[in-house]
């Protein structure tokens, strides 16, 4: 696959994933807890997603800009934190669970500036 058609992809699934975050924590503060089946979904496609950044990261490293991989590897590592708080919430019963909404929205903030850096190749700031 090309690099330029390789990181548009990749951006396009960076931007999908923090629009199912974002979906997931509004939903989780206004109903105080989510399905066991609705975080373990969520935190699959999130793994499946870190996965694809971590098999690309040769190309990736080989072929993006310094900032453009710094801004990659940081939005790679805020999904990672997701999926990770996805597995650590406390099960109220075998059905429910509750996330730590405060770890949750540091990821989404982290790879909202991700991604904001990728789309406009400014260099990477701490979010």
């Amino acid at each position: 696959m090309s690099f330029d058609r390789l990181h548009h992809n990749l951006l396009n699934k960076l931007i999908d994933a923090r629009v199912d975050i974002d979906a997931y924590l509004q939903l989780r503060k206004a109903k105080g807890y989510m399905t066991v089946s609705e975080s373990q979904a969520l935190r699959d496609h999130l793994f499946m997603l870190c996965a694809e950044l971590r098999q690309n990261a040769p190309q990736l490293k080989r072929d993006c800009a310094p900032q453009e991989f710094e801004a990659l590897r940081h939005a790679g590592e805020s999904i990672a934190k997701a999926a990770v708080c996805l597995m650590s919430g406390h099960h109220d019963s075998p059905q429910y669970v509750t996330v730590d909404t405060h770890k949750l929205g540091s990821c989404l903030s982290t790879l909202t500036h991700s991604i904001h850096c990728l789309r406009n190749t400014t260099p990477l700031t701490e979010a």
